[in-house]
């Protein structure tokens, strides 16, 4: 695994995804809060459950954006720019299918549209599954007040949910990680083979971010070395966390595929 990571350079792989995903990290945002907009959810919902796994600085960085974009924008406007939003909230995924590729030994095959509309699809559907999260959470007592009526369930079954709805949560993150690792790549695996760098993809991604967040927030002020531009930093030493676990996953998924062979 370590000798296979470093043969890929992953350092400089992940730090070229992190790149793609920079630029493709506040049209995904835009383009989620458009959707937002036509449900039952808030802005401001899904803008508090990032704050738990964002540093300070980068979320403070990241809402004033998004405000910015949001406020100086007609309803009219974004939803003639969303096309454009979309492609560009794409250009993440891509960032993906080439570092999973590197990771699996594969060379692209497919066609450039069907990369490109493979990554749209990827778009619209971390968009429902980030919705679907946050409804979860938000009216996680909703939720399990429905149970409890629909299904006769007793009024400990609060208790329950209230572990439940995170567990569940973890499992949705590990089902978008493994289609990622199946779908993406060039070759299609199965999901047995793909599950393994998914479970650590997804734990991996929650302990890392919870706890560059915490070193940043009390320890980490990249605001006295690099002036304004600090927050940007601290969001691109987030990403760049967010590619090197999901190429890991990857590489993971490789070794151990070569080895079952």
């Amino acid at each position: 695994m370590i000798k296979k990571a470093w043969e890929d350079d992953i350092l400089a792989l992940s730090s070229q995804l992190a790149y793609s995903l920079l630029f493709a990290f506040f049209p995904f945002l835009i383009f989620l809060m458009t959707i937002v907009g036509y449900s039952d959810i808030k802005t401001s919902d899904i803008m508090n459950n990032l704050k738990v796994i964002i540093p300070g600085d980068a979320y403070l960085l990241i809402d004033r954006t998004i405000s910015e974009v949001i406020n100086s924008k007609k309803g009219g406007l974004l939803s003639i720019s969303l096309i454009l939003t979309i492609w560009s909230a794409s250009s993440g995924f891509n960032a993906v299918i080439k570092g999973l590729n590197k990771a699996y030994n594969e060379r692209e095959s497919r066609s450039i549209v069907k990369v490109q509309l493979i990554s749209i699809a990827f778009t619209f559907a971390m968009a429902i599954v980030v919705m679907f999260s946050v409804f979860l959470l938000i009216f996680g007592e909703t939720n399990s007040n429905f149970l409890i009526n629909w299904f006769g369930l007793p009024d400990k079954f609060k208790i329950i949910w209230s572990f439940m709805k995170y567990i569940l949560g973890i499992i949705i993150m590990v089902s978008i990680f493994a289609i990622i690792y199946k779908f993406a790549p060039c070759k299609n695996h199965s999901l047995r083979d793909v599950i393994p760098g998914a479970l650590f993809a997804a734990f991996g991604w929650i302990i890392s971010s919870l706890c560059f967040s915490f070193y940043i927030n009390n320890f980490g002020n990249y605001s006295k070395l690099y002036g304004s531009i600090g927050a940007v930093i601290v969001l691109m030493l987030w990403l760049l966390i967010t590619a090197a676990v999901i190429i890991l996953g990857g590489e993971i998924n490789s070794v151990l595929l070569k080895n079952c062979k």
